[in-house]
């Protein structure tokens, strides 16, 4: 359609300034018109102004950069990139690449075939494949937890909720009323969209790990923490936490 934005990329981020720069150039180079949103999540460096810097010198069609403070957890500015997103499909791109950029259309494909109302990226399907070394065995194991209890309680099998690669229909994703702040917004959106009668189709995907930088996955709170508040979730509605 006409002055319409067909794809909107959400690049969630704190403290980032090290790796903000060349994901938002492989993004871009990827998908050319796409529109990106950065949302700096209270960080303490300069990963805003360097992004503003990099959507003007690679000459970005569209773009958002958001910024506030103070930091308030993933989900929170997942949340925030949602609601600002001009595309018809949005998809979530971590600010570190770890999930490559480069997947994005695979990654939207069942949507643009109308298959899905949102995909998930997975680890662990067929045809995909994890860089030695870049998942040890306590994170393998936070994530069969979370995704295991997940699927249990969204009544469909899901392999790899906590991958930070996912994709949606803006007016689904928007009817979804996701308020975890922190890292488990992701099996919230599984359980609410499955609640709704949405499709969740799991993408192949190539994992490379976490470039530099310090990870932000806290094994007790996505093993251990999560899993009690998706109960919260499914078992009655909460506020924000």
């Amino acid at each position: 359609m006409a002055g319409k934005v067909k794809l909107s990329v959400i690049v969630a981020c704190y403290n980032e300034e090290k790796n903000i720069a060349e994901t938002i150039r492989r993004v871009h180079k990827t998908v050319p018109d796409a529109e990106i949103v950065v949302v700096d999540d209270g960080s303490k460096d300069a990963t805003a102004k360097i992004a503003k810097e990099a959507c003007r010198k690679l000459k970005v069609k569209k773009y958002q950069v958001i910024r506030y403070t103070p930091n308030k957890g993933k989900g929170n500015a997942i949340k925030v990139g949602v609601e600002a997103a001009t595309g018809e499909i949005q998809a979530q791109v971590d600010a570190d690449s770890q999930f490559p950029p480069e997947e994005l259309p695979r990654l939207i494909k069942p949507i643009l075939d109308g298959k899905a109302e949102l995909t998930f990226a997975s680890r662990f399907v067929k045809g995909s494949t994890v860089q030695k070394g870049s998942l040890t065995r306590m994170r393998r194991l936070a994530n069969y937890v979370v995704s295991g209890f997940t699927s249990v309680l969204a009544g469909t099998r899901l392999t790899d909720v906590n991958a930070g690669f996912k994709a949606w229909k803006t007016d689904a994703i928007r009817k979804i009323d996701f308020n975890c702040a922190h890292f488990g917004y992701e099996p919230e959106i599984a359980i609410l969209a499955k609640e709704k009668g949405y499709r969740i189709v799991e993408v192949p995907v190539n994992y490379k790990g976490r470039q530099t930088g310090i990870s932000n996955v806290k094994l007790l709170r996505d093993g251990v923490i999560i899993p009690y508040h998706l109960l919260k979730v499914k078992f009655g509605r909460r506020g924000k936490y």
